[in-house]
């Protein structure tokens, strides 16, 4: 009414302020009353349009305009030609009557047809926005935005079960967005609605009963259509709009069927973007099996070596530093066989549980299979730290495990390649931290060791070595060298160790210390082992029958004390060789025995039990001597060289010595000093009680020709202050 008043006042203000008058026949009055009417609409469109936008809602004054312009001069005009036949001929206007039914008619259907174009263009959006939506949440919106607007409808709301099947509430209205969780009670009503509703269904205050009621009292509605959101045939919740805008008061059979569409797009849609999530989801975790561990959880040599091939990646003015690390579990194996492979499993998950946590955030981990662990330090310049964080790392290992109520112990050794020092590729850094890490398990650094390219058997000279090892025992290449030890109370000559040398027809004559790592490494230590036992138990058995019960030491390789059939195999060459077992003496580092301590121990009492002599070499070097040497079935300790040949200058060599000694006559076990190089160490040991002497001193290694040259000059001597007369009368033949 306001709006009309506003009107008709300025309708009747243009009108009088232009002069017009009632003639309505006039041309001129017929100009006026369109400059009154014009100016009359306007006033109206731009109210309108205030109350509008003071609401809040969405509209266009062009559009409205527009309309008005088109509307203006037809409705004007027929009122114009009304007017004139009403004053000229009154009945004439019968004629009108027709003319005012098509147009009004025309006009209905014209405002029919726009809306029903407009419904269609917002289904066809809703549809293109659902067919390009991939997440659910993306659906659901668009799906109640545009119902609400299709429909005409003061809110629309959507009710969905989740994966855990509870129930959620989202609305969409002139005042935003809403949701939240509904009761059970809720709920309840969905399935039993629809199943004596599966379509789309309106309803309204005016006719609803019973389980109807419900519905709109839950939805908090008058009038509503409700329809079913379905997953692979099954309801899994509804979708509505509620409470229609304008003067029809509820929704027409009309509004039903395009809401029937359009929830029926809106279930499939939302049914593909489920299957889109649940393929993405598996996607991601068969992406995750392969890059990662399934026992630790750490990332996989795959993953790994992409990130590293990611962190290297340079620039020509900008050099990449990094640290790549390799972590191997020392006795692991031993787990393995005496515990089971569960119990084994257990402490690797373990150790992945403890790298996770003692690392930084900024260092990656990861597991390259079995017992052995990797790490990358990105932008690590500095060894110190690296080597610090390696400590830690090792301590955090350390900690004893409780697994099924036992307590496990277990270390680790590490081994460290820097770029760009050692390298600037990805398998050249792990190769090289490979071969720190084995440095680390020799006992360098202790537990912690930096590749150095010094002991890098991949060079050029040491893979010729590799190559040519086998070949090398067929062709008569390797040969035996013999060590004289005498009693350093008597000298008499107790026996000989057996030192194997190799003459190689290109590199010249080559230690064992270059060649034997090797042989160990590429898998040829026990050929290599089988030929010097063969040619050390043949001629045991020559100086036997030659009336000489002189013994023969052969040092033996951790991969020896490993391997179960080696009991057998030296039974069968002293049988083959006629040798005496009591004649044969092996020496075994202490490292050797802590590799695999139950396995090694019990391939020593095999030895042991067939009459094989046991020497502990290097005695005083290793961690663990005094703790395990009542458990071995030796004979003899062998004091190592280093302290020996500092005694003179080092007090405190000395005093390693004196223990060593009384420690080994305590236990009953005889003692060899090595590396005796004048006559003062000699008296000295033989003061200390140390048992046998052995050195350059006494001889160096000789060839099988020289022995018993050697040993008849020394014999006719008779006394130990001549022995430096012999040395020098037999240095031409015994300087090899």
């Amino acid at each position: 009414l306001a709006a009309f008043l506003a009107e008709t006042v300025v309708l009747l203000g243009i009108h009088r302020l232009l002069g017009g008058s009632i003639a309505i026949a006039r041309p001129s009055t017929w100009l006026i009353m369109l400059i009154g009417i014009a100016a009359a609409d306007l006033t109206g469109f731009v109210i309108v349009f205030a109350v509008v936008r003071w609401h809040g809602a969405p509209i266009a004054f062009r559009s409205i305009l527009s309309i008005g312009m088109l509307t203006v001069p037809v409705n004007t005009s027929f009122a114009l030609v009304i007017g004139i036949l009403l004053t000229s001929q009154p009945w004439a206007t019968v004629l009108l009557a027709g003319v005012g039914a098509f147009l009004v008619l025309a006009y209905r259907s014209y405002a029919s047809l726009r809306q029903r174009f407009d419904s269609l263009s917002l289904l066809y959006e809703f549809t293109r926005l659902v067919s390009g939506a991939q997440r659910p949440d993306a659906i659901l919106e668009a799906m109640l935005t545009q119902a609400k607007n299709l429909l005409r409808a003061e809110r629309a709301e959507l009710w969905l079960h989740d994966d855990n099947d509870t129930l959620w509430r989202v609305r969409v209205s002139d005042d935003g967005h809403s949701g939240g969780l509904l009761s059970a009670g809720d709920s309840l009503l969905i399935r039993p609605w629809f199943e004596s509703n599966p379509e789309a269904c309106a309803i309204d205050t005016a006719s609803a009963t019973g389980l109807a009621a419900q519905m709109l009292a839950v939805l908090e509605s008058g009038n509503c259509i409700v329809a079913p959101i379905t997953e692979s045939g099954a309801v899994v919740g509804l979708v509505a709009v509620l409470d229609r805008l304008g003067d029809q008061g509820s929704f027409g059979e009309s509004e039903r069927t395009m809401f029937a569409t359009l929830a029926h797009h809106a279930s499939v849609a939302l049914e593909n973007g489920r299957l889109i999530d649940r393929l993405h989801q598996a996607a991601s975790e068969r992406e995750h099996e392969a890059t990662h561990d399934s026992l630790t959880g750490l990332p996989n040599r795959v993953l790994f070596a992409q990130r590293l091939r990611s962190a290297l990646v340079t620039t020509p003015d900008q050099p990449v530093y990094a640290a790549v690390g390799l972590m191997d579990l020392d006795g692991f194996k031993e787990i393995n066989d005496t515990l089971g492979h569960q119990v084994g499993d257990v402490v690797l998950a373990e150790v992945g549980r403890r790298l996770r946590l003692v690392v930084d955030a900024d260092v990656h981990v990861a597991r390259l299979g079995g017992d052995e662990f990797s790490l990358l330090f990105v932008g690590a310049r500095d060894r110190a730290t690296v080597e610090a964080s390696g400590r830690r790392i090792r301590e955090e290992v350390a900690r004893p495990m409780a697994i099924d109520g036992m307590r496990i112990n277990i270390t680790a050794s590490l081994g460290f390649a820097l770029a760009p020092d050692d390298a600037t590729d990805g398998p050249t850094l792990l190769q090289r931290a490979d071969i720190a890490m084995y440095r680390a398990k020799a006992g360098l650094g202790n537990g912690v060791a930096f590749y150095e390219s010094t002991s890098d058997e991949n060079t050029p000279r040491r893979l010729q070595l590799v190559s040519g090892l086998r070949n090398a025992i067929a062709e008569g290449q390797l040969s035996l060298l013999y060590q004289p030890k005498a009693d350093l109370t008597t000298g008499d000559v107790q026996g000989f160790e057996a030192l194997v040398r190799w003459r190689h027809p290109e590199l010249g004559l080559l230690m064992p210390d270059e060649f034997i790592p090797l042989a160990e490494r590429a898998g040829s230590i026990t050929e290599l082992t089988q030929f010097v036992l063969k040619t050390a138990f043949a001629q045991a058995g020559v100086w036997r029958a030659a009336g000489r019960r002189w013994s023969v030491a052969v040092n033996i390789s951790t991969r020896n004390l490993l391997d179960d059939d080696f009991v057998e195999s030296v039974t069968d060459l002293l049988i083959a060789t006629s040798c005496d077992p009591r004649l044969v003496t092996f020496e075994i580092t202490e490292t050797s025995v802590m590799t695999d301590t139950k396995r090694t121990i019990d391939v020593m009492e095999g030895l042991a039990d067939i009459g094989i002599r046991l020497s502990v070499d290097d005695f005083g070097t290793g961690y663990s001597s005094l703790m395990y040497l009542q458990q071995l079935p030796v004979e003899e300790v062998k004091i190592d060289k280093l302290f020996v040949t500092q005694m003179e200058a080092d007090p405190n060599a000395e005093a390693i010595v004196r223990s060593v000694i009384d420690l080994a006559r305590n236990l009953g076990l005889r003692v060899v000093g090595e590396g005796i190089e004048d006559r003062y160490l000699w008296d000295r040991l033989g003061q200390l009680g140390c048992d046998i002497g052995q050195g350059y001193f006494l001889a160096r290694p000789m060839p099988v020709s020289d022995i018993v040259p050697w040993v008849q000059v020394w014999e006719s001597r008779h006394a130990i202050h001549d022995l430096g007369l012999v040395t020098a009368h037999v240095g031409t033949m015994a300087t090899n």
